[in-house]
């Protein structure tokens, strides 16, 4: 599979999810490996369907009239943001999973985004010489 012929936004969740695996890596040097690479795993998997289910918003907006599509997306993303708290939440009462590494994971796919973009700038340039 060529990486070139996929969509940007799924280019984005595959390097989150790279990322993620990058980061979790680093859970080796860890006091507590187990629960740094579960925290990662955690807060990663909820940062690609966080980017998934935004996708899938903006994509619902689109095909509504202005004024609707601003109240849908404003809900979506309260609605988002609600359920990243209930994400941390369930980090910090939960014994098995290190607050840390779920914090990280919820970065992955914005990572992912900053190196796609890096990426694609850096490809321009050659392009251009």
């Amino acid at each position: 599979m060529k990486i070139n012929n996929l969509s940007l936004e799924t280019k984005i969740m595959i390097g989150g999810g790279c990322v993620s695996l990058v980061l979790m890596l680093f859970g080796f040097v860890t006091a507590d490996p187990l629960k740094f690479m579960l925290g990662v795993l955690f807060g990663g998997l909820y940062s690609i369907l966080n980017f998934r289910l935004m996708q899938l918003s903006f994509e619902k907006a689109m095909k509504m009239p202005s004024a609707q599509a601003q109240k849908y997306i404003q809900t979506r993303y309260f609605l988002r943001y609600l359920i990243t708290g209930v994400v941390i939440y369930v980090a910090i009462i939960n014994p098995w999973l290190n607050i840390i590494g779920v914090l990280l994971g919820l970065v992955a796919v914005k990572i992912s985004v900053l190196v796609n973009s890096f990426l694609e700038k850096k490809s321009v340039f050659e392009n251009k010489a």
